[in-house]
């Protein structure tokens, strides 16, 4: 092969092994995210047997788990026989498996992992924990070169080049020496200091087949999954704004330099026939031919335990016969987002005052924004991460004075904040820090410790807590007035509010309330970046009362009663209070709907508090103060479940859930297919809200069945590392996904290890147009990541989605399939 043809086939492999590691956001605007992303193309099971055996990643529970399960009679032998069946097993029949199962006495965990990497085959030799220490000292400078705080602490002045920064520090760094490593910085001295011609200099000397590199590459980032996340994330942003998006080549060219310098320090020991060997035996496992018979039983288990959870879920729903309902207009609507905590909220209030109807929609309502908030030069995006935000809105105050005066008093409360916070972690002053100021900070411990103050000052309200008084007000002045209308237009078609409106139509995001937590952007609104979804809902309200607006909509067939008027709202899902936002003034006409709307939200937050307190073990106690402690309490490990046990999302008229207990579990999206001739709607939200919820429920699924390489651990022994993410001590890999804290309570699992069935009111051969369409989803329903079901016009689960178009379809008990030709022969 000619050198032109290896540099171009190592691009592919480099570039492939990249697109493997799903991207990570920092802890300012946590964005859950699917982690194994980049592997869509392999079925669930192929991924399973990949991650195992590359990186000793699990991806099914232990055996124990699922015995668990059907001891307690959650999984049936009708779940184990069909998963059994649509299984890729090398057991020649069922009950062959249920005798395998039957015998296992103990749970055993998959064979010994192969070493993969030459710093495992080196840990081999020397019997040293090289990995460890290779991981310790990349992420210490991982830390210090993505420092946002620049404190006194941080490098020089940032490089731009990733791998050229690195290397010019790690060459004046004397650890690998110290630790005995031969030769590292004479052999890191030889590489080149450009990214790219490193790597192909590096894969020269390694001498790593062709066929071999993609799951090498793979390997190695996966070793630090944390710190290539992180990476992913910031090449996932880039190319959403046009930036540079290769810095996790850039990463893998450092650790890939890790890998020589283990192999020039190693030579005098044999690692060379070492490393062909177990390269070799890593590469040839790989398929599916040759399995680990312990992880394939889990594998059969964990599909029987989605499969009972799918059961149980369409039992609920074709027992449900909601009352019929005449058609008539409303005393409010309230628009809330899919969000799971929303649908315990949205059942409590029905319940509470049925005049009241409910939709559920993404929280960002439509209006992809940038909010700037007072004093502040740079906006946060508002919006899902799946696309870039639109224009800006500014926060502003009741007039141009007092904005002015606000934003003023910010700035100079930043600035004293962060020459304070520097003056405390300053490498001289930090010493002599506690001795004469400690005993001054004693009535503020008091205070938090009790409960009596906040440990952390509002982040709302810093610098302008006392001009705050008139409430939150925006400046929609940078939004083009057609950009207005149409994503209004936009907005009131996929809600479906296009010929019933309330007088009182309440758009309501969401966010949470807690104090000294990391995490905490984690559990606001994922729609809209990591952030609160009040200034969405404050602009949407904004513009749809907007009267210029509200004429160009009504010229363009589109008309809202001249008594209907938006109200912003926010729901705390820490405590279940619903907040009025802005300054809106209401027509006085409405004021006794207005009287009666809020005195049922405050009946249904009781009943949502209620209900919640069961899980978070609060029974016996006063629930509303006990709740309302837990957002100021300094010690508490998890203020509330944020969206652990989420595993449906159902796509259909709210008729069909209206009075349903689903628990908290799934996310509710209104759609009526009826009113959607060319599918726009049902595109838009399988390609948007539908990727999203997967996106969260692998998240929560992956923390789970794997909380040390892709959750982020115990949370008690967090320390926060340049602003960005957490360790789980002091050193280590930057942790990604959800602290164990946040999916256990001590003693059972609160999210239970279920992957996402997605429930679709719409005719099947119009859900079929949308998934031949578009592959990305198609690959998540045929690889078998997130499950589809069909409701027919009764709201009567019809059929689930098996492969390549293709269903099996239910008729009382039992099922038939039908193929996608069979399915238009019928049509």
């Amino acid at each position: 092969m000619s050198r032109t043809k290896q540099i171009n086939a190592l691009r592919t492999s480099v570039i492939s092994a990249c697109k493997r590691i799903a991207p990570a956001w920092p802890l300012k605007n946590i964005v859950a995210v699917n982690p194994y992303m980049g592997l869509s193309d392999l079925t669930f099971s192929q991924a399973t047997q990949r991650m195992d055996k590359v990186a000793g990643i699990n991806m099914v529970m232990p055996l124990s788990f699922y015995l668990n399960k059907i001891d307690e009679d959650q999984i049936t032998r009708v779940d184990l026989k069909d998963a059994f069946d649509s299984s890729e097993s090398s057991f020649d029949y069922f009950e062959q498996f249920l005798d395998a199962l039957k015998h296992k006495k103990k749970d055993k965990s998959s064979e010994q992992h192969y070493a993969v990497t030459l710093t495992d085959v080196a840990q081999k030799i020397d019997k040293k924990e090289w990995n460890i220490r290779m991981i310790e000292n990349v992420s210490a400078w991982a830390s210090s070169y993505f420092n946002e705080q620049k404190g006194t602490w941080s490098s020089l002045e940032r490089e731009p080049d990733l791998y050229k920064a690195w290397r010019s520090e790690t060459l004046i760094d004397l650890s690998p020496k110290v630790w005995g490593i031969k030769d590292f910085h004479k052999t890191l001295g030889q590489l080149p200091e450009n990214a790219e011609d490193a790597l192909t200099n590096i894969i020269e000397k390694l001498d790593i087949p062709e066929t071999n590199q993609e799951v090498y590459f793979h390997s190695l980032l996966l070793r630090m999954v944390g710190w290539s996340s992180y990476i992913a994330g910031i090449d996932w942003n880039n190319g959403l704004y046009e930036g540079r998006t290769n810095n996790l080549q850039s990463f893998l060219a450092i650790l890939l330099s890790w890998e020589l310098c283990m192999l020039e320090s190693h030579r005098e020991k044999g690692i060379e026939d070492l490393w062909q060997n177990y390269l070799k035996e890593t590469v040839s496992s790989l398929p599916l031919s040759q399995r680990d018979k312990s992880l394939e039983i889990r594998l059969i288990l964990q599909n029987a335990y989605d499969l009972a959870s799918q059961r149980t879920l369409c039992q609920k729903l074709n027992a449900h016969n909601p009352e019929e309902r005449t058609k008539q207009r409303p005393k409010a609507q309230a628009i809330f987002c899919i969000d799971v905590r929303s649908e315990v909220f949205r059942r409590n209030l029905e319940a509470t005052n049925e005049g009241i109807e409910t939709i559920g929609f993404a929280g960002f309502f439509g209006f992809p924004i940038n909010y700037v908030p007072v004093g502040h030069q740079k906006g946060k995006d508002q919006c899902p991460a799946l696309i870039p935000s639109g224009p800006k809105v500014k926060e502003v105050l009741s007039n141009s004075d007092l904005t002015q005066k606000a934003s003023r008093s910010r700035q100079i409360k930043q600035q004293i904040n962060k020459v304070w916070h520097l003056f405390k972690g300053g490498p001289v002053s930090s010493f002599g820090f506690v001795s004469p100021l400690g005993l001054t900070y004693l009535p503020k411990l008091l205070g938090n410790s009790l409960h009596l103050t906040r440990p952390i000052e509002d982040p709302e309200k810093v610098g302008i807590k006392q001009l705050q008084s008139s409430g939150k007000q925006i400046d929609l002045s940078e939004i083009p007035f057609q950009d207005k209308v149409k994503m209004a237009s936009n907005a009131l078609k996929a809600m479906g509010l296009t010929d019933t409106f309330a007088q009182l139509i309440l758009v309501t995001g969401h966010g949470s309330t807690s104090v000294n937590n990391p995490h905490a952007s984690g559990l606001d609104c994922g729609a809209c970046g990591g952030h609160s979804g009040e200034i969405n809902a404050l602009t949407a309200a904004t513009i749809l009362n907007d009267p210029e607006v509200r004429k160009q909509l009504q010229e363009e067939g589109a008309t809202i009663p001249s008594d209907t008027w938006f109200l912003a709202c926010k729901h705390d899902t820490t405590t279940d209070e619903i907040e009025f936002v802005g300054n809106m003034q209401v027509p006085a006409s409405h004021q006794e709907l207005v009287n009666e709307i809020k005195s049922s939200l405050a009946a249904a937050s009781k009943a949502t508090r209620t209900e919640r307190a069961v899980r978070l073990n609060l029974a016996g106690e006063n629930v509303d103060n006990a709740i309302f402690k837990r957002t100021k309490d300094w010690s508490q490990v998890r203020p509330e479940w944020g969206l652990a046990r989420c595993n449906a999302f159902i796509i259909a008229p709210r008729e069909r859930t209206r009075g349903l207990d689903l628990e908290g579990r799934a996310f509710l999206h209104n759609y009526d297919w009826q009113s959607d001739d060319e599918l726009g709607i049902l595109t838009s939200i399988m390609t948007a809200p539908m990727v999203v919820t997967s996106w969260i429920n692998l998240q929560y699924y992956a923390s789970t069945v794997d909380n040390q390489k892709l959750g982020a651990g115990n949370k008690t022994i967090h320390n926060v590392t340049g602003g960005i993410g957490v360790l789980e001590g002091s050193s280590g890999d930057l942790r990604i996904g959800l602290p164990l804290q946040s999916l256990h309570d001590g003693k059972d699992w609160q999210h239970l290890p279920n992957r996402l069935n997605v429930v679709i009111e719409a005719p099947i051969e119009a859900i079929n147009k949308i998934i031949e369409q578009h592959e990305n989803i198609k690959l998540l329903f045929d690889n078998q990541w997130i499950s589809l079901l069909a409701l027919d016009q009764n709201g009567k689960v019809a059929g689930r989605y098996d492969q390549d178009l293709n269903w099996h379809m239910f008729e009382g008990e039992s099922q038939y399939h039908l193929t996608k030709e069979e399915l238009l022969e019928t049509i």
